[in-house]
């Protein structure tokens, strides 16, 4: 498949061309390949907010390219993160400080650019200039929010590659998972909130203030239920989100040992219980108790984030469906995981299907507008206490 540039190339626009109508296509079109799910939500959108929501996601898809390389050191993170960041610490994103940006991104993912992430991050010049033409008011959060983030994400790093250096990366505590899933995902709620604002004269001080009591569990009910569903699967990156205190509260001396294959822990002295025996079932019983503690974390993220929701008017309507579709496919995927112990009953990851999407897109846009709806529907997924 050709990759963006070629592709933009064949119809005669050369990326340094790539200037007002031509680079909003080109942030519209890479969107959709660099978002799995997100595009749908961004894509409901129209207007000035559509705009901003849509480059806020592509420049922390950027940062999170960086954070997430495995060939770089943290160091080198840290420094490209904060020469990004350095672009939006003033109104003038100038192009001097996204040229600085460009060149210190590795020399490898210049022979990748096929790969989306990577052609949008060689892409930066032609991203970035587009938040200028948005007026100030949306244009500020985005600075705010992505200056912000690469902070985080180069802290976590730092920290990731000195415990990945003794074999695992986890989180201590609750505070700790708390803190990083700020970073990565709460401080889009403080965004979206600034930018709903900016879109409605509806969203007055009051309300904003009400809804800002709120923003940060909007993003962490969403990044939550991705760590408890993609578990298994940061396990083979040696990666465990799942705080250490809640493991051990449950009888497990590390959060990775709920994912350690037969033959490390036969590597290390210790043995899994066999399938079938009194100990497997009180290890699998375990087990699930853990993940059951970010299961109900995770219903209690979602049960803000809906009132939230019901925050924004209700003549918004595809601002109430932006929210609404990921909260209730979130809310879906915590109802099949149930009490956690499906997480581990089979090898396919635990997700919801076309259909449960389809079914959430077409019964909000009928009661989108209905705060009593949205409860009945809440409630009658989220399982009794």
């Amino acid at each position: 498949m050709a990759s963006m540039s070629e592709m933009l190339d064949q119809v005669g626009v050369g990326e340094t061309a790539l200037k007002g109508k031509d680079a909003w296509n080109y942030a519209e079109k890479i969107l959709l390949q660099v978002s799995r799910t997100f595009a749908l939500n961004i894509n409901i959108l129209k207007g000035k907010l559509h705009k901003s929501i849509l480059l806020a996601y592509l420049y922390l898809r950027i940062a999170d390219t960086v954070e997430d390389d495995p060939d770089m050191t943290a160091s080198q993170k840290e420094v490209i993160l904060d020469l990004f960041a350095n672009i939006f610490r003033t109104p003038e994103l100038r192009d001097e400080d996204v040229e600085a940006f460009e060149n210190a991104l590795p020399e490898s993912w210049r022979a990748r650019r096929t790969e989306p992430y990577f052609d949008l991050c060689l892409h930066t010049h032609v991203v970035v200039p587009l938040l200028k033409e948005l007026p100030e008011v949306y244009a500020g959060p985005v600075r705010d929010v992505t200056v912000e983030m690469c902070g985080g994400m180069a802290k976590f790093a730092l920290r990731q590659e000195a415990a990945l250096s003794s074999g695992w990366f986890t989180l201590e505590s609750v505070d700790e998972l708390d803190e990083y899933c700020y970073y990565v995902a709460g401080i889009v709620g403080k965004l979206l909130t600034h930018l709903f604002a900016a879109d409605t004269c509806l969203i007055g001080e009051a309300r904003k203030a009400e809804m800002q009591k709120l923003d940060v569990s909007f993003g962490l009910a969403l990044q939550v239920a991705n760590i408890v569903k993609d578990c298994r699967e940061d396990s083979e990156r040696r990666v465990c989100f799942i705080p250490e205190e809640i493991c051990r509260r449950h009888g497990f001396e590390h959060s990775y040992d709920m994912f350690k294959s037969g033959d490390e822990l036969v590597n290390s002295g210790e043995a899994l219980p066999a399938t079938g025996s009194a100990e497997r079932a009180d290890y699998d019983k375990r087990r699930a108790a853990v993940m059951d503690e970010l299961v109900q974390k995770t219903w209690r993220h979602l049960s803000d984030a809906i009132a939230y929701t019901k925050l924004i008017p209700n003549i918004k309507m595809r601002t109430r469906l932006f929210c609404l579709w990921p909260l209730f496919m979130a809310a879906e995927n915590m109802k099949l995981i149930g009490d956690g112990s499906s997480i581990f009953a089979s090898d396919k990851k635990v997700k919801i299907s076309r259909d449960t999407v389809k079914g959430i897109v077409k019964s909000t846009m009928k009661h989108f507008y209905s705060d009593k709806w949205i409860d009945r529907k809440f409630n009658e997924v989220r399982p009794r206490a």
